[in-house]
């Protein structure tokens, strides 16, 4: 078949995966989305890869952004084509996409750090699901079985055939005293999940946020970025509730497996 000039054939194995992880992240670096697609056991030669990226972005499914910070010089996030053609295929969070989901600089970073806390869970060998803020943001618009709130992620992890689910919030920057009382009146309705973990940027933030949750009924851990990337689920956080610390992986009563999927 001949494609008129100037015209795109994109490939569902490839040029559609692409869209799909750029869509789900926000923001995501080169670097990341290599990484995704690799576990996703889509590997293709850096050329190839460089190829495809480069054309998505000139026909406008992709948005190329420069990002000088962390060694990250190139970043993408999905193009208003991206999203229309990803829609036409039915990919159902297509229609909850907002841009401001990828917008302002703090937006990026924000959503650069959570790819590496995804990227990190899948290295344990023990994630099972990972939701994106994207995709629960469609479920909770669209569907009638919605989350309490638009959760930066709800993960699944398990092992020796034990499964459970809990929301994730990734704190970078602190929001207010108001949004956060508010945030523990959505987390104490929710009625899909039980476990609740937020990683922190620094200890400081850490100590802010958690005055918020003192004497909650809801099992809301808190932990550091940093000691989540160097112990994964073996990382010690606090329980507001019970005023004590734990390792992760035992109050989520599991333990590090094999098998991890993206």
């Amino acid at each position: 078949m001949r494609y008129r000039k100037g015209s795109i054939e994109l490939n569902a194995n490839y040029d559609e995966e692409i869209l799909r992880r750029v869509l789900c992240a926000g923001s995501i670096s080169k670097e990341q989305l290599r990484r995704f697609l690799e576990l996703s056991e889509r590997f293709m030669p850096q050329r190839s890869f460089n190829w495809r990226l480069q054309r998505l972005v000139e026909h406008g499914l992709l948005r190329r952004r420069e990002i000088p910070t962390m060694g990250r010089t190139t970043g993408y996030s999905i193009g208003a084509l991206g999203v229309a053609h990803l829609a036409g295929r039915g990919e159902y969070c297509a229609g909850a996409f907002h841009a401001a989901h990828a917008g302002n600089g703090s937006a990026i970073l924000h959503a650069l750090d959570l790819n590496d806390i995804h990227l990190g869970l899948i290295a344990t060998g023990s994630l099972v699901k990972w939701r994106s803020e994207v995709e629960i943001q469609s479920r909770n618009a669209f569907t009638t079985f919605h989350y309490a709130k638009d959760y930066d992620a709800v993960v699944t992890v398990g092992a020796d055939g034990r499964r459970v689910e809990f929301a994730l919030e990734y704190e970078r920057t602190p929001k207010s005293a108001r949004k956060y009382r508010r945030i523990r009146q959505l987390i104490e309705g929710e009625t899909l999940i039980a476990h609740f973990v937020y990683l922190v940027a620094n200890y400081h933030l850490l100590n802010f946020i958690t005055q918020f949750f003192e004497g909650s009924h809801k099992s809301v851990h808190f932990g550091l970025l940093r000691d989540f990337h160097q112990q994964r689920l073996g990382m010690r956080v606090i329980e507001c509730a019970l005023a004590h610390s734990a390792r992760l992986n035992d109050v989520l009563h599991i333990a590090p497996s094999g098998g991890a999927r993206p």
